[in-house]
């Protein structure tokens, strides 16, 4: 398309400086930030509980709904307003993001939470000193983090005491004796001398994907044996995300009140502007002014129609289709001709996922057109919608949809009131072949 130009990927060959379609979160950056579409009213209200409550936010929303990104952007803006002096509030997001799986406990998490922000207080000294925050000496901070540090029993090193058995002692190759009680004494007492209050600000983490803890009483759980550690230190604030209502129905403990806030619901991006999500996407990553794009704004509205508004299936398929386009050398300087493609390639994936889908039995397809007609989630409690009598008397027919992969359920889950079942992307394109390739009302 682009001749006398080195390919370097196919990106550079189609006049593109990278993947517009790529899936991960948009970055904690000013390019992040002119990625993010559709979410100022959510992200208004997610910093109002980071910058004016003691509760930890909480965000639910389905799987590829831009919960990370929502959080990246909002931390980003809270982090530049007080790098340009407008408060004098620190709110500075850690730079990792945690989960929590299952056989995961509260000790894992809280190591790796007090190296990252050993790790921030170095990173950002520079930035709360000057914004007039107590933070403890740089130097003493590295030294410390580096020091190696010998296990007692004869285990060997570690660093900084992560990663080693709580149950032997730990000591500096200074001498100074230091166990996981004392790390974890140390880098509260670094919180509360740099944020005394909470109007003096907090570092940010992230727990997402609750739901790989599989159930809500794991989830509670965990949570729970959270409370008095890492959920209560000042000067650290949460965000916990997670979908399928894993985080609504573990926020619900009432070990837990006083700690999580009410979720914030984060629904699909608005139709009127998916269309500029992608169309930004374009103008940013565009190193050609003549570039076209193997999926337009409005061939990208199409295929996150089909599946079902989620946001992160419908950039994985159109960079899925942008390969499939330069592979076979389709790709064309006119617009129309990659759109028609596209609509053509899009049906052939419907087709062939419908007639590889061996499902026998009209009452399986029932409860899938059912499910489907209804928004694609449902709990085991809804039964009745799909015209059973119990729970039990529909579980063989979710088990005939999951074996063929146009549902993923989570059936361990005792919660009966949680969406745990959930059409797949595959099932999506199904659905669309099955409505003549229209998208039902």
């Amino acid at each position: 398309m682009y001749e006398g130009k080195r390919t370097v990927s196919i990106w550079s060959d189609l006049g593109f400086q990278e993947s517009p379609y790529a899936t991960r979160p948009v970055p904690p950056t000013e390019e992040g930030e002119s990625l993010f579409v559709g979410r100022d009213g959510v992200a208004k209200r997610l910093a109002n509980r980071l910058t004016s409550s003691d509760l930890h936010p909480t965000i639910e929303g389905e799987n590829g709904v831009g919960k990370t990104s929502l959080v990246s952007v909002v931390g980003y803006r809270l982090r530049r307003e007080f790098e340009q002096k407008s408060t004098s509030q620190a709110i500075i997001p850690l730079d990792e993001i945690f989960q929590l799986t299952v056989g995961d406990s509260a000790a894992t998490l809280e190591r790796k939470a007090l190296l990252a922000v050993a790790n921030s207080m170095i990173k950002h000294h520079d930035l709360l000193k000057r914004g007039g925050h107590d933070v403890p000496d740089v130097v003493d901070l590295q030294k410390w983090i580096n020091a190696p540090l010998i296990k007692g029993g004869g285990a060997g090193a570690s660093v900084a005491g992560f990663g080693g058995s709580a149950s032997r002692s730990v000591s500096v190759n200074t001498g100074a004796g230091f166990n996981e009680a004392g790390l974890r004494d140390t880098v509260f007492g670094w919180l509360r001398q740099c944020f005394p209050s909470s109007q003096s600000g907090a570092f940010v983490g992230v727990i997402d994907n609750l739901e790989l803890l599989e159930t809500s009483k794991e989830a509670r759980a965990l949570l729970e044996s959270m409370r008095d550690g890492i959920l209560s230190s000042p000067g650290l604030k949460w965000v916990l995300c997670g979908a399928r209502g894993i985080v609504r129905t573990s926020a619900s403990s009432p070990r837990l009140e006083g700690r999580l806030a009410e979720p914030l619901e984060l629904s699909p991006i608005e139709d009127a502007e998916i269309s500029q999500v992608i169309a930004r996407r374009l103008e940013l990553y565009q190193i050609i002014d003549s570039a076209v794009a193997p999926v337009d704004p409005e061939s990208f509205k199409l295929i996150y129609d089909v599946l079902n508004k989620n946001l992160r299936n419908a950039l994985k398929y159109s960079e899925d289709f942008s390969f499939w386009l330069h592979d076979g050398g389709y790709a064309s300087a006119d617009p129309v001709a990659n759109r028609q493609h596209f609509e053509r390639w899009i049906r052939g994936q419907a087709a062939r996922n419908a007639e590889e889908t061996n499902l026998s039995g009209n009452r399986a397809w029932e409860v899938f057109d059912s499910l489907t007609g209804i928004g694609g989630s449902c709990s085991p409690g809804d039964y009745e919608t799909f015209g059973f009598n119990s729970a039990q008397a529909m579980v063989p027919h979710i088990k005939s949809l999951e074996d063929v992969n146009l549902i993923q359920s989570t059936a361990s889950d005792s919660d009966r009131r949680r969406k745990t079942i959930l059409v797949t992307p595959r099932g999506w394109l199904v659905r669309y072949a099955r409505s003549d390739y229209s998208i039902p009302e």
